[in-house]
């Protein structure tokens, strides 16, 4: 007869198995798991990398950089990267970097090419021509007064850039692209000049202005409403309904009332503090709290987001926006009456003195 094993037997010899399985797993884990914990990167750290010529897409590039912390992840990168046209231009070489990068400041570099025997120029966007010159001289030795004298000899330029016969004051203002630039050593003002002239071409080549045209808008105009598109907003999704409150308010005659426009007419003697009521009477064709219209024209360079959202605005009932937000967000308003309440807010959040 066979011998029947007892259940109460079974499990003494069962349980303390599953309980040493359990010890070993608890343990295992404990000793494995900081290699699966994300490791926490911190940004700034010098890094040197190698993109090497054999390297052809912008996703093999991605994924050396996010092996070497220059980036957080690939897909930030590469959408990044297609936002700016610049999948296809990204070039190979040894490059010094750092931890957790700005995106567009890298890809900037990355397409300007490794330095060997040259000047790094990096133009942010919403800059005027006097703090780009500053920039330039910093960066290329070129004396500001030089590249001056070429920025306000814009006709000079249009044979090549026939866009610029339509400029304000013979000004370059609105189209020295901002970018980052592999400049040579012994490269002049006019150099420079061509190099972002070149970019804006390059940048805007795709860009549909057949809204803005139907609209009455040249690309002249479109820069200048996309320079105040610049100023008025760092948050991309918000650019198209700045916009649309720029045409609504031209389309009923109305007053842009912006104030980028009056710190650009006061120029040199604006000291950063804020406006006061005597500053909106600054007699000037870029004040937009004296005259109707745009501006006489641009008030700093736009980027490529900018330009766009100035080309095609969105199909909004707006005419006014408050900053409701620290972080930057604006409330967009219909009415007036909706505008004052908006203002309410926005003295609230920023604790302005009544």
């Amino acid at each position: 007869m066979p011998r029947r094993h007892s259940k109460r037997k079974t499990l003494l010899v069962v349980l303390p198995l599953i309980a040493a399985i359990a010890l070993a797993g608890i343990f295992g884990f404990k000793l494995i798991s900081p290699f699966f914990e994300k490791q926490e990167i911190v940004p700034g750290i010098a890094v040197t990398v190698t993109i090497p010529s054999n390297v052809g897409t912008a996703s093999q590039i991605a994924s050396i950089l996010k092996d070497e912390q220059v980036i957080a992840d690939t897909q930030s990168f590469l959408a990044q990267a297609r936002s700016m046209n610049a999948d296809q231009y990204l070039k190979s070489g040894v490059y010094d970097l750092e931890t957790l990068m700005d995106l567009p400041t890298l890809i900037g570099i990355l397409v300007a090419g490794p330095i060997e025997d040259g000047n790094r120029l990096t133009v942010p966007e919403g800059l005027t021509v006097e703090q780009t010159a500053r920039i330039v001289e910093e960066s290329c030795g070129i004396a500001q007064a030089d590249f001056l004298a070429e920025v306000y000899s814009a006709h000079s330029y249009a044979v090549d850039y026939p866009f610029l016969h339509d400029v304000y004051n013979n000004s370059l203002e609105g189209f020295l692209y901002p970018k980052t630039y592999a400049i040579p050593k012994d490269a002049d003002a006019s150099y420079v000049i061509r190099v972002l002239l070149d970019q804006f071409v390059l940048e805007t080549k795709d860009v549909d202005f057949s809204v803005a045209e139907a609209r009455g808008l040249n690309l002249f105009h479109v820069v200048t409403l996309a320079s105040l598109i610049e100023r008025e907003t760092a948050i991309d999704e918000e650019r198209p309904l700045v916009s649309s409150v720029i045409y609504n308010r031209l389309k009923d005659g109305m007053k842009l009332q912006i104030d980028a426009t009056v710190v650009y007419a006061l120029g040199p003697s604006y000291d950063g503090s804020p406006l006061l009521y005597v500053d909106l009477e600054v007699d000037s064709p870029y004040n937009t709290y004296l005259h109707y219209e745009l501006p006489a024209g641009p008030i700093c360079s736009p980027s490529i987001q900018s330009i766009i959202a100035a080309a095609h605005p969105a199909d909004t009932n707006y005419f006014y926006y408050v900053l409701t937000s620290k972080e930057g967000y604006h409330t967009f308003c219909v009415t007036n009456d909706e505008f004052e309440v908006a203002k309410e807010e926005y003295l609230r959040i920023f604790e302005v003195p009544r």
